[in-house]
């Protein structure tokens, strides 16, 4: 009895360890501008380090930017205009010269890069397209199709929701 009842704590322990890691990765998605901002940080040596021009980190946070979408693959990030970018590297590097410190440089992506600089991308409408398409396809295909109009629609519209959530969870959509 005694193992039996130590068996399950750690079960339950395990739980409650997968539970936690479930929610980090969640509350880690749902801050895209932290995500993007960590992103470009991770990648200051390899790209921003040797700027000291503004064309050129003008360029740099394009680059940046674009390999971040291109990696998330669902949001895409809206670009600031040449002229808010100058005014956030012009704020940054005011009095300095030389190349642009890591603290400059997070300094200037905190303030091009908010909330509303997120829509969404090719992959967001797919998603939507496939979780509202399908339902609608197969009620339209039940009321076309003869001998399907004995299905009641409480079933087949819960059926092709789950169908395309799925689709969407097997391809690696979602």
């Amino acid at each position: 009895m005694g193992q039996g009842a130590a068996k399950a704590k750690q079960g339950g322990e395990e739980a409650a360890q997968k539970e936690t890691e479930k929610d980090d990765k969640k509350a880690h998605k749902t801050s895209d501008v932290d995500a993007l901002i960590a992103f470009m940080r991770k990648n200051y040596d390899a790209k921003v380090k040797d700027v000291k021009e503004f064309d050129d980190f003008y360029h740099v946070i394009y680059d940046l930017i674009e390999k971040f979408c291109e990696e998330r693959g669902q949001l895409q990030y809206r670009m600031p205009t040449k002229q808010d970018l100058k005014e956030q590297y012009d704020k940054a590097r005011r009095g300095s010269t030389g190349t642009l410190t890591p603290e400059q440089f997070e300094k200037i992506a905190k303030g091009i890069v908010k909330v509303d600089s997120f829509t969404f991308g090719n992959a967001a409408l797919y998603i939507l397209a496939i979780l509202f398409g399908v339902p609608v396809g197969a009620l339209l295909a039940k009321r076309i199709v003869p001998g399907l109009k004995a299905i009641s629609d409480d079933i087949v519209i819960p059926a092709a929701t789950s169908g395309a959530v799925v689709f969407l969870a097997k391809s690696n959509k979602l």
